[in-house]
């Protein structure tokens, strides 16, 4: 696509969706799956009301700042989207990433509500809650070319499954920040109970504050002490600054349940409607991604978009880390030697990457490495959001009444 052609549709694009299932079909069955679940989350928060709806509204607000953060800063200017059927900002975002926010942020943090641990713990409880819920689509996603990663920035290099480290730890932290946020400045101002609504003046407060301020909280409050202190100074791997995060989340939320109130397991009386739109929405995820584990064909997939720019090998980028390290990247996807092998060019005429500089390029995905590693990967994933889900969801508490009286001593 011509430069021309991406300037006049820079504020928001289409895509013919039988051209996306002819060249990459199981993106079209992700973005009609996400629609129908935000939708769902979209329908219990209005059925709630109070704060269930200005919650839906600050997740949204959120993504919106964090993705146009992450295009514009070229420091954390590393993932390019494949192309959906609606794509917005010079067809950098896709319009089903902006849902993706309200459906997680809203599903990941009303089920920790649940568990009626309070605003910090309940904080953490969200963040683990959306690590699972994310991570099957962040492992099949990458593999199915819907998005792709820079090749040589540092601050994703560590990998699993072809899936950064610093993802999982971004769905973690930013989780944990928007929840503490989203309930603190809430408590804060008001004194109220986390979902119990207070003004209208006090309600835009949080919702403005909880959406620009996500991002910088999570990074100054979890990602600086927690991964680039221990892994740009100290040296310590990504996956050990991974795990050591995770490790702390569950010690906060689990010493927290253990003196959990009473009110926070009913089904000991025999009375939980827990099967309502976020059962739903649990079970139409998960259930998705088992089915693309097995049945995708990423070899066939024909991906022509936005993606790293491709040119010169031997130009590279300086920039600084968060913690003030100067690092540095290469400016461009070098075509002869890269290190992402979940794509290659196979599927392009001559088999080779185009000569030159070039945006907007087409790129192939590549067969399974071990399909059933693959599988029982995703499968045990699944397995661990359904359980997860099943205990917040219908094991622990009902949801708090926006009208509730709040208890004073």
């Amino acid at each position: 696509m011509a430069e021309k052609e991406l300037t006049e549709s820079w504020f928001i694009a289409f895509r013919s969706p039988l051209d996306i299932y002819e060249k990459h079909a199981n993106f079209l069955v992700a973005e009609l799956a996400v629609y129908p679940m935000v939708v769902l989350t979209f329908i219990h928060a209005m059925r709630k009301g109070g704060r269930y709806r200005n919650m839906w509204i600050a997740a949204l607000f959120h993504g919106l700042v964090s993705e146009m953060i992450s295009y514009w800063v070229p420091e954390i200017d590393n993932f390019w989207h494949a192309q959906s059927s609606i794509m917005m900002l010079g067809r950098r975002l896709p319009l089903y990433i902006m849902s993706i926010y309200p459906l997680i942020h809203y599903v990941s943090t009303v089920a920790a509500s649940r568990l009626k641990l309070g605003v910090f713990a309940t904080a953490y409880a969200a963040g683990l809650a959306d690590c699972v819920f994310y991570h099957v689509y962040d492992i099949v996603g990458i593999k199915l070319l819907w998005w792709t990663w820079h090749d040589t920035d540092p601050n994703i290099y560590e990998r699993q499954f072809w899936v950064p480290f610093a993802s999982t730890l971004f769905r973690l932290t930013f989780s944990a920040a928007f929840t503490l946020l989203f309930f603190g400045t809430h408590k804060l101002m008001t004194g109220k109970t986390m979902y119990q609504t207070g003004s209208f003046f006090q309600e835009a407060t949080a919702i403005v504050l909880t959406s620009l301020l996500t991002f910088p909280a999570a990074v100054a409050t979890h990602f600086i002490p927690l991964y680039h202190s221990l892994h740009d100074a100290l040296g310590a791997s990504s996956e050990v600054c991974v795990l050591a995060v995770i490790y702390l989340y569950i010690l906060i939320v689990w010493v927290s349940d253990r003196n959990g109130p009473e009110e926070a397991r009913p089904r000991k009386k025999g009375n939980h409607p827990w099967k309502d739109e976020l059962t739903l929405v649990v079970l139409i995820h998960f259930l998705t991604f088992a089915g693309l584990a097995v049945f995708a064909k990423p070899e066939s997939i024909v991906s022509t978009g936005v993606h790293e720019p491709l040119g010169p090998c031997n130009e590279t980028m300086q920039m600084y880390n968060a913690i003030g390290q100067a690092v540095s990247k290469r400016q461009y996807l070098c075509p002869t030697d890269y290190d992402e092998g979940y794509m290659d060019f196979h599927c392009v005429p001559g088999g080779k990457a185009p000569p030159g500089v070039h945006h907007w390029y087409t790129i192939c995905g590549t067969p399974y490495e071990n399909h059933a590693e693959y599988i029982t990967v995703v499968w045990g994933f699944c397995l661990l959001g359904l359980a997860y889900y099943y205990n917040l969801l219908a094991c622990s508490g009902l949801d708090e009444a926006p009208n509730k009286k709040h208890k004073t001593n």
